[in-house]
């Protein structure tokens, strides 16, 4: 047996050097594999994100048209509401209206059947003459029913016109003729033969009347200088008797 033969074989701890490669390769090609999976993770995530970000963009982008048709209809049914609103206040005030106008219609109805009443109470006690017991007890037994109707016709909103004194209006007063006066000026109430009534402001009886026409023409008094004063007629005078010598 040879030299060459007999010398043993060499183990694995005879070449440290080569072992510390061996340890550096192994672990640089795990480094690499390593690098490869997270880069192949990488792409995949990447490619996920960029998946997710485009369905998420589809889906606000669907979200905000969704929002937006959201808020057009109710921006009609607003609109909707308000006109249903506004019809229904039209209605109603003009219901509220109808009620009073027809309320008022026959009040003054009413009124205007009791006034002939009134004026006849009225014309009595100006022509009765208090003189005995028994018209005095009539008078008492009239004026307490005129009480009532007149206090029933206030608390109806009925108020009685003053005329008298009262320049002449048209949209108050029935001129039925014109008179004139010493005590009232041209164109002013100067005698009221019937009296108007109002209901509220509503004037329901125009008041008969008389009008001023101004104060009456004065005789020229014979002491006015202005005044011509009438020339005494002349008499002729009488012829003389001649005298007989």
């Amino acid at each position: 047996m040879t030299a060459e033969e007999k010398q043993p074989m060499p183990t694995e701890d005879a070449y440290p050097e080569l072992q510390e490669e061996e340890i550096d390769v192994e672990a640089e090609l795990e480094k690499l594999i390593l690098e490869d999976r997270e880069a192949e993770a990488s792409t995949s995530s990447g490619e996920a994100s960029a998946e997710a970000s485009q369905d998420l963009s589809e889906t606000l982008k669907q979200l905000q048209q969704e929002l937006e048709i959201t808020r057009q209809q109710l921006k009609e049914k607003e609109e909707s509401y308000i006109r249903l609103y506004a019809d229904f206040e039209n209605y109603r005030r003009r219901t509220q209206r109808e009620k009073e106008e027809f309320s008022q219609k026959e009040r003054q109805k009413f009124v205007l059947e009791i006034l002939p009443v009134v004026d006849s109470f009225e014309r009595a006690q100006q022509q009765l003459k208090l003189e005995t017991d028994r018209e005095r007890e009539v008078h008492n037994s009239y004026q307490s029913v005129y009480r009532l109707l007149v206090e029933c016709l206030k608390k109806m909103g009925v108020s009685r016109m003053k005329s008298v004194g009262q320049p002449f209006d048209p949209n108050l007063h029935e001129a039925i003729a014109r008179q004139p006066s010493s005590e009232y000026p041209e164109d002013v109430v100067a005698v009221e033969y019937q009296p108007g009534y109002k209901l509220g402001d509503l004037v329901i009886r125009h008041a008969m009347v008389a009008v001023s026409s101004g104060s009456p023409t004065s005789e020229p008094s014979p002491s006015d200088p202005a005044t011509p004063k009438p020339e005494p007629e002349s008499t002729p005078a009488s012829p003389q008797n001649p005298q007989h010598s």
